[in-house]
């Protein structure tokens, strides 16, 4: 079994809450923004763990390249 898709589970609780009466649209909303909130941090991870790698790539680049002296 796959893990549910959080952008699926976001737009399928904005759905909901465009039917549901306006206490449980409530929180049909806030779980769709949890959702969002859940893809945007891991964007976020994502981006910073390729800088990061190309960081140490760098770094041990120049950390080679001092020792060879």
């Amino acid at each position: 079994m796959t893990a549910p898709n959080p952008l699926h589970v976001a737009n399928t609780a904005q759905q909901m809450a465009r039917a549901a009466p306006k206490e449980e649209a409530v929180v049909f909303n806030r779980v769709a923004m949890v959702c969002m909130g859940v893809m945007a941090a891991a964007s976020a991870a994502q981006m910073l763990q390729s800088l990061l790698l190309e960081f140490n790539k760098v770094h041990d680049k120049d950390r080679a390249g001092s020792r060879s002296r």
